[in-house]
């Protein structure tokens, strides 16, 4: 059986979870970001863009029945 090497795991846990800490705000400046994009300029998102307006324009259609 290995030796463990105590410290180590905990640093590296302590830095797993500082990195954990900081997704959700880089997530939401990045989803703030491609919404201002998008609304913006949808076709310079790429193909991405060209989806979303698509979907956009076949949410906003009128339903038939």
């Amino acid at each position: 059986m290995e030796a463990g090497d105590r410290a180590r795991a905990v640093r590296a846990l302590a830095a797993a979870y500082a990195a954990a800490r900081g997704t959700e705000p880089a997530y939401k400046l990045c989803e703030v970001n491609l919404s201002a994009q998008y609304e913006s300029s949808p076709m310079s998102l790429g193909a991405m863009g060209e989806f979303l307006s698509d979907y956009e324009t076949w949410l906003l259609s009128p339903k038939v029945e």
